[in-house]
């Protein structure tokens, strides 16, 4: 599964934070991080922690959070998985058939 860390700027009031849980009602969240705010004293930015199973679902989420706020960034919250590698070379020391 594929974590991602979404930001979303939304206001410090109840009624933001009611529209950013209710954004969030049935969606595959693990968790929610709410970090102070930066850009205004007016404003949080709240870090949310989402588990996809092969990345289903990312639009939904972000069109959902991207409708009580413009300003949402995403990013992996996981490291990608290395990419399979070719077949190993031989070493000097091993025959080559």
């Amino acid at each position: 599964m594929t974590l991602w860390r979404i930001r979303v700027a939304v206001p410090d009031d109840p009624a933001s934070r009611g529209a950013l849980d209710s954004a969030l009602a049935g969606q595959p969240v693990s968790g929610v991080r709410v970090l102070p705010g930066q850009a205004a004293a007016s404003a949080t930015t709240s870090e949310i922690v989402v588990e996809l199973p092969q990345d289903d679902n990312l639009a939904t989420v972000l069109s959902a959070l991207h409708e009580i706020s413009p300003q949402v960034f995403v990013s992996r919250a996981d490291a990608p998985a290395p990419a399979p590698s070719a077949a190993p070379e031989p070493s000097a020391a091993e025959p080559v058939p």
